[in-house]
């Protein structure tokens, strides 16, 4: 594992091939959202990645396009906001399709190489809201960086996580989630996917987990409980979606009901989890 707390090769691989997903999503007849510089950010890489994936699976994975439209709607209808933190940006474009204010500050967090690759494809494109790259180690101090960049601990935030926590330990996401919290002074929402522990035994992911045990390195983080790690992090629970239900589907997924309580095996649920902060003066 490497200092920062994600596991080496993981970060760029998971971006280009979620590129990828979001590129064969915008060019279907019915898309959830438009990516116009996803294909050319995931490149024949990503293409590759992401077929090797759905090949171990052995299905397509409908959540990448689910989850990223889910943020999507999220950030949209938080007009109050702004700032927008975007932790472990990777080849994420909301800055450049959401057609956010001009007075909104679009902070994008991740790795120097992620950023060379990012601008080599949209250094060209105009922006109508504001942009600005923070290198940045997220199982570290990345606070001040954030702060140097403009960050104003007295703006109203919307923090994403999408696609971070399952590539960093516990500690760091636990870390993380404190150290976005310190930095509110005003309103502000944290979303973050969480995948549950049941993932950690599916067939496809047994290589991965051998790998990780025989080396001696922690597994990808998992939790069966979301509010409660949101608790523990300074934020209160806005909004908990499980896959399938009606907030997390857009006709995509096998319908689940809003009342499901996980069946015969409710560690095998993935949320999509949103915490809040209006209260300056709350612990962390």
């Amino acid at each position: 594992m490497s200092k920062s707390g994600r596991f080496p090769g993981a970060v760029t691989g998971t971006a280009l091939w979620t590129a990828a997903a979001r590129a064969r999503e915008s060019g279907r007849p019915d898309p959830l959202f438009v990516d116009p510089w996803a294909a050319a950010l995931a490149g024949a890489d990503g293409r590759d990645r992401l077929v090797a994936s759905e090949q171990a699976s052995g299905r397509e994975n409908l959540f990448i396009p689910v989850r990223t439209r889910f943020f999507d709607d999220l950030l949209t209808a938080a007009t109050w906001a702004e700032q927008v933190v975007l932790l472990g940006a990777g080849m994420d474009t909301r800055a450049y399709r959401l057609n956010l204010p001009p007075n909104t500050v679009v902070f994008e967090l991740d790795h120097p190489d992620i950023f060379t690759a990012k601008n080599a494809v949209l250094q060209d494109v105009n922006l109508r809201c504001q942009r600005r790259e923070v290198s940045a180690d997220l199982a570290g101090q990345w606070g001040p960086g954030l702060e140097v960049a403009g960050f104003d601990k007295a703006r109203r935030t919307v923090w994403l996580a999408e696609g971070l926590f399952f590539y960093l330990t516990e500690d760091a996401v636990r870390g993380l989630l404190r150290n976005a919290a310190r930095l509110c002074r005003a309103r502000a929402l944290f979303g973050a996917d969480v995948f549950g522990t049941g993932l950690l035994r599916l067939p496809s992911m047994r290589p991965l987990i051998e790998h990780r045990r025989g080396s001696n390195q922690p597994l990808p983080f998992c939790s069966g409980r979301p509010g409660e790690l949101l608790a523990a992090g300074g934020w209160r629970t806005d909004t908990l979606v499980r896959l399938g239900q009606p907030q997390a589907n857009f006709g995509r997924l096998p319908d689940v009901s809003p009342d499901w309580d996980g069946g015969p095996d409710p560690t095998m649920a993935t949320c999509l989890a949103v915490g809040f902060r209006h209260d300056p003066t709350m612990d962390v």
